[in-house]
């Protein structure tokens, strides 16, 4: 994939689908790390949660192991930590309360049940490119070297100064948003 892309790039084709999807993955992080913190929680939740623990432990019997001897977690909070393999097919996951610790290795990795952070794209526009089946999700972007990547993927070179510029806004009669660019 990434010699793919040197080839593209060298060929003068800078954002080709390989160059794209090698990008993607080498800006995958592997691990979700979630705090919840729930002072008082109702009892519907507690029982949520404790549903989910046993369902857990049913499903996947065979790869649970649970420790409640050292789990030394604040009363009211929960930690959950997946970390995904290389090839995205399995993932280890810790579920970490006030007095339990529940571990689950290798489980399947679905798709979309677990989105793990990139370094390239907000959480947003990675849930928007999984609803819209990766198609281009359009952005605009200023480059340092005076480029300017408009949303319709069309690149400029334009001198930004020290005044405010506009480089993107509503058009409706709204107005409902702007945003401004200049150099420091």
């Amino acid at each position: 994939l990434y010699r793919q892309c040197l080839r593209d790039r060298r060929d003068g084709q800078r954002d080709s689908r390989s160059c794209q999807e090698a990008v993607r993955l080498r800006s995958q992080l592997r691990e979700l790390d979630i705090e919840i913190m729930a002072q008082k929680a109702p009892g519907w939740l507690r029982q949520w949660k404790s549903a989910v623990r046993r369902y857990l432990q049913h499903i996947f019997y065979d790869r649970t192991s649970i420790d409640e001897d050292l789990v030394m977690n604040p009363e009211g909070l929960i930690r959950i930590r997946a970390t995904v393999d290389a090839p995205e097919k399995e993932m280890n996951v810790t579920i970490r309360g006030p007095r339990r610790e529940l571990n689950i290795t290798r489980v399947p990795h679905v798709p979309g049940w677990v989105l793990f952070p990139s370094t390239r794209a907000s959480l947003t526009r990675r849930v928007m490119d999984r609803i819209n089946k990766n198609k281009y999700s359009p952005y605009c972007k200023v480059q340092a070297n005076d480029n300017i990547r408009t949303f319709d993927d069309v690149e400029y070179k334009y001198r930004i100064g020290k005044c405010d510029y506009v480089l993107a806004k509503d058009a409706s009669p709204d107005e409902s948003f702007l945003v401004l660019v200049s150099k420091p």
